[in-house]
Order: C-alpha cells, then structure tokens, then sequence
C-alpha cells in the first residue's frame, strides 16, 4: 500500500481538532502519516494533538509561528514523504472509507488527482455522521477526465463547487512538484493552487459520493467578513479570470466571472443575516467594481438581474432566489419542445432487449456529448413491442406460423400469469431505463410507418443493431432504411446496420437492394457483410464498432444499478448451448464461485443449480456484469460489455449470428476468447488490456469521423 501524507493546518481549532483527527485515524486505509501544522495556535489544540499522539504514532505535530493557513499548508507539503498528499481542514472530518477509494482508484487509473463531493453540516449533524457505522461501499459512482477535459471541469462544467477548495483532494506528490501555496491571498489560496494543478493537465478521477464533511460554524463566518473587510476576498478567483483571458481562453475568463457574480450574491446574504453592515458596505464596493469588469456582460441575464437586486433590493432579491430556480425550471419545460433535436435515431430502443436498449444510449450519448443534438424517435411498431406484452403478439408470414400465431397469445398469456410478479418487475424495470435515459418527455409515439411523415428531423440515423434481419422485423422495413415521406428529411445515416449475419435471406434480396437506395451513408457492424452489400449499394460502405464503445466504463457507471454480491460467475445466453451451460458447471465447480443467469422470458440453460434474476433491466445487465469474477456468454453485447469493464470471459459461438461476434472480437485481438462447440479457450488466460483499450479508441475514432462527417459536412 503506498503511503498518503495527510495534512492538517490548525490555528486555535481545540473544539474540532479531536474530531477531525478521529475521521483519519478511523480511515479502513492505515498506510498515513498524519501531519498536523500548528500555525501558532493560543487554545488547547496542541495540548489535544500531543495527547493523541500518545495513542497513535502516525500524527506528527510541527508548530510554527502564525503566517496563515498557506504557510501551514507549505510546510506540510515539505514535511510530506508519501505517494500522495491529501488536505483536510482542522475542523471538517471525512468519511471511514474515502482515502481507501480514493487511493484505489487513483492507482487503477494512474491518476493525480482524486477528490470527492462534501457535505455541509453544522457541528451536531457532523458529530453524528461520524458516530453512524458506515455500510460497505457498493455500486460507488466515479467519472475520470484528463487533459482539455480536466481542464473544463474546473472552468466550465461547475464542477467549482466540488474542485475550489483543497480539503478532500488526494494529488500524486510529484506530480504537483513545485506548485505552493500563495502565501499573500487570505482567501481563495487553495483555488490558485487547484489552478495551477490542473494547468499541468492532470489525469482525475471524481467519486460522486459525499464523502467530505465540510463544518458550518461561527468562525466560518468571521473569516468571511475579515476577508470581505480586507478588500481581497475575491482576488485569486480573479486572478484565474484574468489569466485565461490573457491566454485566450475568454469562455473559460467568462465561467469565472459567473462564480464571482454568484458568491458576491451568496455571501452578502450571509452577511445580512448576521447582521454585519461594515461587511455589507465593503461587499457593496467590491460589487461595484465587479460591474465595470469587461466580462461582467457574459454572466446569464438572470443572475445579473438577482446580483442588481441583491445590493439594491435586498428583500426583492430574497424573494427571486427562493422563486427562480422554479422559474428556470417552467421555462425549461415551455421551451422544451420548442428546441427541437435535428437528428432522430430509428432503432430497436422499444424492445425489451439489453443490447438494443443500451446501442441507443450509448448512440444517443455520444451525438449529444459531441454538439449534435439528437432524439430517439419513438417509432414503436406492434411487431417488435407486442411480444413483450402481456398478451403476446408475434406475426409471422408463413401460413402455419399463423396458425401458431393464434394459439401463442394465449399460451403466452398463461406463462406471464404463471411468473405475473417477475414479468411485472421486469416491465418496469426495462421502461424505467426507457424513460430516465433514452425518451425525452413530450415525445409523441409512433405505430406505425405513416406517423412518420410528420416529424421535423432533417437528418435520420437508422441503427445500430439488427434493423435488417427481417426474421426480427417480420419482413424488411421502410422505415429502417429512411425510406418513408418526408418534406423536411435531408439525409438518412444508417449507422453500424447488421442482419444479424452476412446477408439477408434469398427471398429478400431483391427488395433489400430497392429499399438501400434510399440510404444516403452506410455503415455495417459486420464487416463480413460489406461485400454483400456492396454489390447492391452503390456508395461507399464502411465498418464501424457497435455505439455502446462510445462510451468508456466510467460513464457506463453511472447508468448501472449494482447488485449486492460480487464475485460470481455471470451467465446470458441468447440462445440454448449445452456445452456453455456446461462449461458455466465446470467452472463454478472449479472455482467454488455461484452461477448467478439472468433471462429475459423463459430463454435460458435450464440449469437448476444456477441462481436466475428474472426481473433485470439494463441498469441492472451492466451491475451485474461489473461485479462478476466471470463472464459466459454467447450474446453479442454481453461480450461487448465484458471487453468494456474489461473481466475475465469466454464467448461461445451462436449458430446463426456468429458474424457479429467474431468480428468485435477480432477488432479487439481477442479471437482466443471464442469457443466452438467443445473446444474451449483458458478463462484466466492473460489479456493485455492496455492494447485493447488502444484498439478500441481507433475503432470509436473512426467510428465517430464516420458520424461527424456525415451530420456536420451540411
């Protein structure tokens, strides 16, 4: 375990330095050296700290005389001999768990910085968060971000709030070699140094849990009035404004002017409320100032009105900040279908299906990420969504099918009934995902082809997955290929298409070649399949990765729903295969690991020792497959997923749609992986991931060009 230095700066904080230190010692991390700076403190705090010295050999305490929290903080750093350093102010506290999670993912992702959200809290409610016993920590959610976006997370995407202040930051020692304190500031000093860290392009890593107590108290608001009354309160955050705008960077000068704008507005209504007026009368000068900055024109119409208001009309002011966020918020709904999306996605999203549910996230995602403003299209025909029914409805074209087609509702009918409460609980939770991240409030549904026409998108992506394969759409389709009347459709995109194989059925062929004419741009999944179609499509055809590699594993996070185990072999089959369900035994048998399947109707291996979850969705498909020891499978997105949290597993071949899953493993050099029948591969068997990951980024580039391309060349 590599040491963190933790370190403390104390100035007369006798009535919180025992509880602070408590939260550190309590740290299920024990590899610290706690460095409490006593910066010529004239209370009992030294007196507490040498106490708790006697008791736990890791606190240090060095003592100087008073030169400001910078200067402690300065020789902290120079006194620090860890790996990492982390800050934590004398009266906050931080939770058992964090510099373990912290330090972990800081050596996963090699990153040098590390931090989490805060909670504010007065000292009763710090106190008992502190006495609560802490849960073990499952389904935690983190993002990662190096480079230009490090860069706007600390300027434009507010993550301020969170990155401003230093308490709770882990940062790699040498990696911020040579950045201090600056010991002039009296407030503001820990912004400046972030700044300067994060200069250096950092990778980091954000745990989205509150995990850093952050103590309100009346000191808290002495130190904002001195400041305030010393004129330079505002100084550094000003600094970081000026100096963007010098190197060119005005949005970035511009989002600092809003986050001057907002906490003059925030503190003078803590000064009124403490009844400070020689801080009100200097806080009013600084304002004054603050309107004649050039950027002051940029800050959002709103907040400007509110900061006139807040130092004019102090009661009309408390009235808007309690009303205007409803305000905002009816704005946003009146407006919403207003700001109509240019592109529209026509895929599989309204099917019950993991995979088609979460291409379309991750389609859907990396449009909207990249400035294009993309919708899913609610085209919801009866034959995909009447076999999730309750009353199943399947179609078929042949004569016999059709018999079987009058007798299937009401068999299948009498198999939802017999698992009414798991079929129940699977609905909702696969519309849950529907409805939180692939459809848009507002959005009409479509049934059938001739709603079509009255949409306003200019541009149509038809795809991914398998929109041609006319055995799941009963027949090809015009409206997976754009062709359907339009007045205002432009272009039509079919992006990562598949049949599943290499081509379409004999039968279908002649109208496949009819209806691809109207694609404007092709992209196949299956690059076995670009020769098929290129004998019947005239333009170029390209091959590109399924759309969930869009997105990396730390943002498929944040969609999960973890489950409350870990280590288990992880089973999902897309189709019966005896020598898989038997591998799955062996292995469980071997390990000493549970089998845990999940299914989705009554497909699945019929084995009776393996634990079945019937009721998962796909927040629920993603936990899963990131906390299994294993991963069996012979589904194409099982597989894909797998490569993503990068786990240990074995793809047996399908019978039928084998194409697809050969190809993904074979852009990712893992053909090993795949097994035919009897013959099985080494699931512990080394993989390089470090390799994989660089395959997939030139695949997801590519990919990406093709899309960009083709929506952005208009």
């Amino acid at each position: 375990m590599e040491k963190v230095s933790v370190i403390i700066p104390m100035y007369n904080a006798e009535a919180f330095i025992g509880s602070c230190l408590l939260s550190v010692r309590n740290q299920t991390y024990q590899n610290l050296e706690i460095i409490v700076i006593d910066d010529g403190s004239t209370d009992q705090g030294p007196r507490i700290c040498e106490e708790l010295m006697g008791q736990d050999e890791r606190i240090c305490l060095y003592r100087q005389e008073n030169s400001g929290v910078s200067g402690a903080r300065n020789r902290g750093l120079s006194m620090a001999s860890g790996k990492y350093v982390f800050f934590l102010d004398s009266d906050d506290a931080i939770h058992p768990f964090l510099l373990q999670e912290l330090v972990c993912q800081s050596e996963a992702q090699s990153a040098a910085l590390a931090f989490c959200d805060f909670r504010k809290l007065d000292t009763g409610e710090l106190e008992k968060a502190l006495k609560e016993v802490p849960e073990h920590a499952h389904g935690l959610r983190w993002e990662r971000a190096e480079g230009e976006e490090a860069k706007n997370w600390f300027h434009v995407s507010r993550r301020v709030q969170e990155l401003a202040g230093i308490g709770g930051k882990l940062i790699l020692k040498d990696f911020a070699g040579g950045i201090c304190f600056d010991e002039r500031l009296i407030n503001g000093e820990d912004t400046l140094f972030l700044y300067h860290l994060i200069s250096r392009h950092p990778r980091t890593v954000w745990l989205r849990e509150k995990w850093y107590y952050y103590r309100m108290h009346t000191q808290s608001a002495t130190h904002l009035r001195e400041g305030i009354r010393k004129a330079a309160y505002f100084e550094s955050i000003r600094l970081i404004r000026d100096q963007e705008c010098q190197k060119g960077c005005p949005d970035h000068g511009a989002a600092w002017e809003n986050f001057i704008v907002w906490q003059m507005g925030n503190h003078y209504g803590t000064l009124k409320r403490i009844k400070d007026r020689d801080g009100c009368r200097a806080l009013k000068k600084e304002a004054a100032l603050e309107r004649k900055s050039p950027l002051f024109g940029r800050v959002h119409f709103s907040m400007r009105f509110l900061f006139h208001c807040c130092f004019y009309c102090y009661p009309l002011y408390v009235l808007l900040n309690r009303t205007m966020p409803v305000l905002l918020k009816i704005k946003e709904l009146m407006t919403m279908d207003k700001k109509k999306a240019d592109v529209g996605i026509i895929t599989f999203h309204c099917s019950n299906n993991y995979g088609a549910m979460l291409q379309t996230y991750g389609l859907k995602h990396f449009l909207n990420s990249s400035g294009i403003q993309a919708d899913v299209v609610r085209y919801e025909p009866p034959y995909l969504t009447g076999r999730h029914w309750w009353i199943p409805y399947v179609p078929f074209k042949a004569s016999k099918s059709r018999i079987w087609c009058l007798i299937h509702p009401f068999t299948g009918f009498a198999a939802n009934l017999m698992i009414r409460k798991r079929f129940a609980r699977q609905r909702a939770n696969m519309g849950r995902f529907r409805t939180d991240h692939l459809i848009r409030k507002g959005q009409p549904r479509i049934l059938f082809e001739k709603g079509l026409k009255k949409l306003s998108y200019r541009y149509y992506i038809v795809g991914s997955d398998q929109i041609w394969n006319p055995n799941i759409t009963c027949g090809l389709r015009k409206a997976y290929f754009g062709a359907f009347e339009n007045s205002r459709k432009r272009k039509v995109i079919a992006y990562a298409a598949s049949f599943g194989g290499v081509s379409v059925p004999a039968r279908y062929e002649k109208a496949f070649s009819e209806l691809v004419k109207h694609v404007d741009a092709v992209s196949m999944r299956e690059e076995a399949a670009i020769p098929y179609v290129k004998k019947c499509y005239p333009g170029e055809v390209t091959a590109v990765l399924d759309p969930v590699f869009f997105l990396r594993k730390e943002q498929w996070k944040k969609v999960e729903r973890t489950p409350d185990r870990d280590g288990y072999i992880f089973v999902y089959i897309t189709e019966r295969n005896q020598y898989l369900s038997a591998y799955a035994k062996k292995l469980s048998q071997d390990t000493g690991l549970r089998v845990l399947e999940v299914r989705t109707g009554q497909l699945g291996t019929q084995e009776e020792d393996f634990t079945v979850d019937f009721t998962a969705g796909p927040a629920e498909f993603l936990g899963y497959i990131h906390k299994a020891a294993y991963v069996v499978t012979n589904s194409f997105h099982a597989v894909a997923f797998s490569i993503i949290y990068e786990k240990k597993f074995l793809a047996f071949a399908h019978s039928s749609l084998g194409a697809r899953l050969l190809n993904i493993l074979r852009i990712h050099g893992l053909e090993d992986r795949l097994c035919r029948e009897k013959k099985t591969a080494d699931i512990d068997a080394f993989v390089d991931w470090e390799t994989v990951r660089r395959k997939t980024e030139q695949a997801v580039e590519a990919s990406g060009n093709f899309l960009k391309q083709n929506l952005l060349e208009q």
